[in-house]
């Protein structure tokens, strides 16, 4: 290191002497600007590297994984118990006990339906039928009347107003169900005849036929309210 003295003696040379000591000279050429600026410079390169090999860290891709991460396993429904099943299997069973009884009951009350229906119009034509059985005596008066009328007087106003009142009389009965059981000409039935007189036939018959009505049957609605009473011939 340089003694201060030696430049306190050198700078009294040059004060006398004028002329710049070639010492001192020296010494501001060591420690002149120039070498830091270089220091600096490497410092400045030395940063420069740092930042390319920041640089070349980011560039730098991370290693990737050996494989794919797989995909996590789906999860295994757990089995019912045996007290859950027992449970499920008891409710079941109760829910078919209360479908059978359910069906049974439709069916009770379906037919319980049906029957009283048919209850109602049995009950209905049976009223019907007696209404009417009591009207046939006044069906047979008309008859008498109208066969008594035959001997009056084609004009007769009387007899043309009983024929009209026993033909629209007749007619709501047989809108009603009301129809004669047949006469003359037809087969003697026992269910619907009652045979009053028999006759010889004047022809050989292979059975008795109806010869003549003499008082008239009725059916209604497919039931015998009153056998026809007739003449049989055999």
């Amino acid at each position: 290191m340089t003694d201060p003295h030696e430049y306190s003696d050198a700078e009294e040379a040059v004060a006398s002497s004028g002329e710049p000591d070639v010492t001192d000279q020296a010494v501001i050429d060591v420690d002149a600007v120039p070498d830091a600026e270089v220091t600096t410079e490497g410092a400045d390169v030395t940063a420069e590297g740092a930042e390319v090999t920041a640089e070349g860290a980011e560039v730098t891709p991370e290693p990737e994984a050996d494989g794919a991460q797989e995909p996590p396993a789906a999860p295994v429904e757990a089995q019912p118990s045996e007290d859950l099943a027992a449970a499920l299997a008891e409710a079941e069973r109760s829910r078919d006990e209360y479908l059978d009884h359910l069906r049974r009951e439709r069916a009770e009350f379906e037919n319980f339906r049906r029957r009283s229906t048919r209850e109602r119009m049995d009950a209905l034509d049976r009223g019907a039928e007696q209404m009417v059985a009591s009207l046939l005596g006044v069906l047979d008066n008309f008859g008498f009347a109208l066969e008594a009328a035959e001997d009056r007087d084609a004009g007769d106003q009387l007899a043309k107003g009983v024929q009209m009142v026993y033909t629209e009389l007749i007619g709501v009965l047989k809108r009603s169900g009301l129809e004669p059981v047949p006469g003359a000409g037809a087969a003697f039935d026992p269910n619907h005849h009652e045979a009053m007189l028999q006759v010889e036939a004047e022809e050989p018959v292979d059975e008795p036929v109806v010869v003549e009505v003499l008082r008239p049957g009725y059916r209604f609605k497919g039931r015998v309210l009153r056998p026809a009473s007739v003449k049989v011939a055999r």
